[in-house]
């Protein structure tokens, strides 16, 4: 019987070891056993996150057996409901043996795998921390002590009010820690206890006795408020018991304790503090401190101030507004509060605008979001009033800044000067061609009638231009050698015959003078007869 238990034993071991082999590139769960009080030890487990997203569908199942005991068989582990942990009773364990928790994982898509650790069941628990609660000035400070050192500790405060089971938890690093006063209800008590998480040995400590206190009653300086605005930080607070009443301002920081005074608010007498110089990823308590020297007396009120969170973003610094092919174009410039890198990055900003008709009575507002900061808005009427106002809107959560102020501009009422223009253009190109054409006609003309005869040139000057244009070109405009002519006189004799005596001459060395006149007439008129005898000249 021994041996087959071995055997199942050892098949369970090769089994784990083949599953660790095939899952190697799943990652491993990482478990953790601590004893969180005299009778019961606690689990925690987790793997790739999967504990601390919801949407991960993976089962886990925990059990756990005695080490070096063949007969030993697996035990469930008491489950913590909706948490990746479990409690194992100590009244329950064999305190002479060790024990052995293995955490398996499965997935909906098959995939598997599991870790295991041991632990020693008579492992005693650490001594609780020292824990001592002061209430001084309005501020309740918690300071632990433990042996080791503080690089290796974590410490879980729980924080509960007389009378009630409900419990908060925070965890914190550092030994000296002030509760936030939103926290705290005046005058209502309240019980703290803290263990100390060992960040090498992975095992918490025992709790502390439970410590009780009585939260501080408000005292004036009254109604403490943070008028917060881009990077401007202005505190101010009401006080008007004595005029002679002087005041200083504290920045405390809850994760470590310490408090400083804030330069420009010592010992001053204005009901008000600028704060500008905190940092706008910390998180503050701001103590105002008021002395009274006519009752002798000081008394103290603070306020929470988270700058990231309660920051009012101011308005865009301005926006403006321009008429382009008629439509308009609006660009718009970020806060001032954007000079602050921290602030910009915060989220990621949209831009918005609200552009309406400012000229009806109907008010028709248009919203326009975009990642940068230019707008145009299409087909606006003339004659009309148009109106637009801008603010910065978070992508990612719930969180804008102010609107900005309204800005308006007026379209010209429509105009036709253009159509005219272009009609005017368009005449006037059309008459001057009319004027150009009719003075220009008689010019032509005239050019026509010179260059460009209709009567032919005489038959000497015909010759001289030649029959084609390689006689053209060489001989251009040169005239012939004049011809030889005869010479005719008409003779009228008294029978009224007329007798035509021709009479050769030749000039072979003569040119034409380029001068003709009609001979023939000058005879005619030469031998007319002059009386009745006919005699002949």
């Amino acid at each position: 019987m021994a041996g087959r238990r071995v055997t199942l034993l050892l098949l369970l071991v090769i089994r784990m070891v083949a599953m660790a082999a095939a899952t190697e590139d799943l990652g491993t769960i990482e478990v953790i056993i601590s004893k969180s009080s005299s009778d019961r030890f606690s689990v925690l487990w987790d793997w790739n996150h999967n504990c601390i997203n919801e949407d991960e569908q993976v089962n886990f199942t925990a059990v756990y057996k005695k080490v070096g005991a063949p007969d030993s068989e697996f035990q469930d582990c008491a489950p913590i409901v909706d948490d990746c942990s479990c409690h194992i009773f100590s009244n329950i364990l064999d305190h002479r043996h060790n024990y052995t928790v293995m955490v398996s994982a499965t997935t909906t898509d098959g995939k598997s795998l599991s870790s295991s650790k041991d632990f020693d069941p008579n492992r005693e628990l650490k001594p609780p921390p020292d824990v001592q609660v002061t209430v001084s000035d309005a501020l309740v400070t918690v300071k632990i002590s433990s042996p080791d050192p503080l690089y290796q500790e974590d410490y879980n405060l729980t924080l509960r009010s007389n009378g009630s089971t409900e419990e908060k938890y925070k965890s914190v690093i550092m030994r000296t820690y002030i509760i936030p006063p939103y926290e705290l209800i005046p005058e209502q008590i309240y019980c703290i206890k803290v263990r100390v998480f060992n960040k090498l040995t992975l095992e918490f400590s025992q709790s502390s006795p439970e410590e009780c206190f009585t939260a501080p009653a408000r005292a004036p300086p009254d109604n403490l408020r943070m008028e917060a605005r881009d990077l401007r930080y202005l505190l101010k607070w009401d006080f008007d018991r004595s005029p002679n009443a002087t005041f200083s301002v504290e920045k405390c920081r809850s994760l470590s304790g310490r408090c400083t005074k804030i330069k420009g608010c010592e010992n001053i007498t204005s009901t008000q503090c600028d704060c500008s110089e905190l940092s706008f990823s910390g998180h503050f308590i701001l103590r105002v401190s008021v002395y009274d020297s006519q009752r002798e007396e000081k008394s103290s009120s603070v306020i929470q101030f988270n700058p990231s969170e309660e920051t009012v973003i101011g308005p865009p610094k301005d926006v403006e507004i321009r008429i382009v092919n008629n439509g308009l174009n609006i660009n718009v410039r970020e806060p001032e509060g954007f000079n602050n890198s921290m602030m910009k990055a915060l989220c990621t900003w949209l831009y918005q605008v609200k552009v309406w008709n400012n000229s009806t009575d109907s008010l028709e507002v248009s919203v326009i979001d975009a990642e940068l900061p230019f707008f145009r808005v299409e087909s606006i009427e003339a004659s009309t009033t148009y109106c637009v106002k801008a603010k910065m809107n978070c992508k990612d959560r719930n969180r804008s800044s102010v609107y900005s102020e309204e800005y308006c501009i007026t379209t010209d009422p429509r105009s036709h000067l253009v159509a005219w223009i272009a009609g005017l253009t368009f005449f006037g190109i059309i008459l001057i061609s009319v004027m150009l054409y009719v003075c220009f006609y008689p010019l032509k003309r005239f050019i026509n009638r010179i260059f460009f005869p209709s009567n032919k040139l005489p038959s000497s000057c015909n010759k001289g231009l030649g029959q084609s244009s390689s006689d053209f070109i060489n001989q251009p405009f040169l005239l012939h050698e004049e011809e030889t002519t005869e010479r005719c006189y008409i003779v009228q004799d008294a029978n009224t015959e007329v007798q035509i005596i021709p009479e050769n001459r030749s000039q072979s060395n003569s040119q034409d003078s380029g001068n003709y006149s009609n001979e023939s007439q000058n005879m005619r008129e030469t031998l007319t007869p002059s009386d009745s005898s006919g005699s002949h000249v």
